[in-house]
């Protein structure tokens, strides 16, 4: 039987070599991923691999996993859901490195980069149990579920779990939520940037959608526009973009709302009222007279919010219980930030 120790390493070394963009089994899974049902490029799939797969270290699995392990494994469901190409991968590292049996259903939108880094796992590894099934058949297996539906599917989720007796104990539903980015106008090159990168990466969607941007009363967006015009040089929009914005584009412009957008359409900034806008691609820029008035929004709007992107400096005047991001971290969070350990906490209540 191996043990955490060897089960880590194994799960490092498969990433070890899926950094490589031209690694066979990475290039396949990337290719099948294109033709599937979603609005993610190339460009953005080599960038959330690459990074994911830097972060799948040794040490940096031993830390957040620790080394124990549960005395009789059992079996772990995880439903990965649409929003991105690689929802729930740590959930699947996590179940692999503790040595439970571990049963994964993908969502249409991303069919295959989990399966195929999965078997690299497998391969090397004595006793990782991975398999992909049925939504059905892994309810009626799993002794518990983690999940990260859209989130109108949450209710469903739970549901389910209801169904099949999968208690609430045993399981870890994270909806889809948006974001909000909290601006002073004291961002540099870096954190313009990483906002782009927030903003844009997935065409806008992703698990953790950054829609609104809280500026301070007349601060000029343009530099932020032209750092969404750089990161569109660098990871160009899907096709489909331009024409999923052009009717809201339309409806601004016949109600003389103010907005902003490419020469393309790759993305659409619309001036207004604290609300998120659709679809998604459209960012809404909101002004603030004094972070009081930002504060008593992010309170009422609390249980929908991922997170408050803001630059590392303004996080002093910001509350410590918000959940706090710098610019460029938000699709590809730290391996233990709030969600990771979530999810340590539902494994370990298993042993």
């Amino acid at each position: 039987m191996s043990t955490p120790q060897a089960r880590i390493e194994a799960i490092a070394n498969a990433a070890a070599e899926w950094r490589e963009p031209d690694h066979p089994p990475r290039e396949s899974a990337v290719a099948d991923t294109l033709q599937a049902p979603n609005r993610w490029t190339e460009e953005a799939l080599d960038h959330a691999l690459n990074r994911w797969m830097q972060r799948l270290t040794p040490e940096a699995l031993a830390d957040w996993l620790g080394d124990g392990a549960p005395e009789t494994p059992t079996t772990v469901g995880v439903l990965h859901g649409p929003s991105g190409p690689l929802v729930g991968l740590r959930d699947a590292v996590a179940v692999w490195a503790e040595g439970h049996a571990y049963l994964g259903h993908t969502a249409k939108a991303s069919p295959a980069l989990l399966p195929a880094f999965s078997r690299a796992v497998v391969d090397r590894a004595d006793n990782i149990d991975a398999e992909f099934v049925g939504k059905e058949p892994l309810l009626e297996r799993a002794t518990a579920v983690m999940a990260q539906p859209a989130r109108e599917g949450a209710d469903a989720v739970h549901e389910a779990c209801d169904a099949h007796g999968i208690a609430p104990e045993h399981r870890l539903v994270r909806p889809s939520q948006v974001v909000v980015a909290v601006l002073d106008g004291h961002e540099g090159d870096d954190a313009q940037g990483g906002l782009a990168e927030d903003a844009l990466l997935y065409d806008g969607g992703g698990h953790r959608r950054l829609a609104l941007l809280w500026a301070p009363v007349d601060l000029p967006p343009d530099p932020y526009l032209e750092a969404m015009a750089r990161f569109r040089g660098v990871f160009p929009a899907h096709e489909d973009t331009p024409g999923a914005l052009q009717m809201q584009k339309a409806f601004l412009e016949a109600r003389d709302a103010p907005h902003a957008h490419a020469e393309g359409l790759e993305f659409l900034m619309s001036r207004g009222e604290p609300d998120v806008p659709s679809p998604e691609g459209h960012i809404r820029w909101t002004e603030y007279e004094d972070l009081d008035t930002v504060a008593q929004w992010i309170e009422g709007h609390r249980s929908a919010l991922a997170a408050v992107v803001a630059r590392k400096p303004l996080h002093d005047q910001l509350p410590e219980a918000w959940p706090l991001r710098t610019p460029g971290d938000l699709h590809l969070p730290p391996l233990m930030d709030e969600s990771g350990h979530a999810i340590v906490d539902v494994l370990r209540a298993l042993r």
